[in-house]
């Protein structure tokens, strides 16, 4: 009876770790991964890799304080459409392209947003949009 005693609470304890380890959520990371999928900008589609590429590309002139083109990107995106990003800024927007990586130029209609912590928030365009505004790609809203 002194074993079953001892052994009962350890039992529970082994039994209850799985449901403990299920009902952990996801990393904030690997949320965004699975969020972040291909995406129609006007009749543009993009892949979650040219996205993440995009992200990667401004990210890193973001990081060393860097910019580029007559625009200066990445820039400030201050969100005056309202969009409900999938992360919490501050924000930057920079161009996303088709091919390749923006290196100045015109850029385009199309953008990726990420955050100060070069999190993939949202892909946004000109293309539909009245003025210099933006409206939402596909998974953007």
């Amino acid at each position: 009876m002194s074993i079953l005693k001892t052994l009962l609470p350890l039992a529970a304890a082994m039994l209850a770790f799985p449901l403990t380890a299920l009902a952990t959520p996801m990393p904030a990371d690997h949320q965004l991964v699975s969020r972040q999928s291909s995406t129609t900008c006007g009749s543009t589609s993009y892949s979650a890799s040219q996205q993440s590429s995009a992200v990667s590309a401004g990210c890193s002139y973001y990081e060393a304080g860097n910019t580029v083109g007559s625009n200066d990107y990445p820039h400030t995106y201050n969100n005056y459409e309202g969009f409900d990003f999938v992360v919490s800024g501050p924000y930057q927007e920079w161009p996303l392209l088709t091919s390749g990586s923006y290196s100045g130029g015109s850029p385009g209609a199309d953008r990726v947003v990420f955050n100060s912590n070069c999190q993939w928030a949202g892909t946004i365009t000109h293309t539909g949009a009245s003025g210099n505004n933006f409206v939402g790609c596909s998974g953007t809203s």
